[in-house]
């Protein structure tokens, strides 16, 4: 059946989306509660209520041109944003596991574990940063970061390509 957008039944069937989604968040947040820390099943926990929590945010705050990027002590990513395919051009899977210091622009990559440390000791960071694009493209972005956001252990950046904030300057002063 295809649903037309500004269709009721397409409204009900946004809000079921993000019921489930919020659903979901709830339960697996539930089970990691339960799940002890020296519990195997522990990270896995950890990372179902990351990636309920991120689907239910992109579900309820669209943004055009921005994604999140959720990484572990480790500097690893647990969880990807869609919107890493319009700025970066990787699929979300595509980053799974690897490393910020794996798509970091080159020249940035060294000084990756003394700015994690300050980022960790702040607790949040706002700036600029430069990741590299799937075809190597240095990529200039904005980012907002949290540590320790949305559970503890796990830290999440809120980025977006820089020349979009150019844009609205442009736009707002015209």
């Amino acid at each position: 059946m295809m649903v037309s957008k500004g269709s009721h039944t397409g409204a009900s069937l946004h809000s079921a989306e993000i019921s489930d989604a919020l659903s979901a968040w709830r339960v697996s947040e539930r089970q990691w509660e339960l799940t002890q820390p020296d519990d195997p099943g522990y990270r896995g926990a950890a990372i179902a209520v990351i990636s309920a929590w991120l689907r239910y945010q992109e579900l309820t705050d669209p943004e055009p041109g921005v994604f999140v990027l959720v990484a572990d002590e480790d500097h690893s990513y647990v969880a990807v944003g869609g919107g890493v395919k319009a700025a970066l051009d990787y699929d979300p899977a595509d980053l799974l596991g690897r490393r910020v210091e794996d798509i970091a622009a080159p020249e940035l990559g060294a000084r990756v574990d003394g700015a994690w440390q300050r980022f960790l000791e702040d607790g949040r960071q706002d700036g600029e940063y430069r990741l590299m694009s799937r075809d190597g493209r240095s990529v200039e972005l904005r980012f907002q970061a949290r540590a320790h956001h949305p559970i503890p252990g796990f830290h999440t950046s809120r980025l977006w390509p820089a020349d979009r904030d150019q844009l609205s300057a442009t736009v707002e002063s015209g």
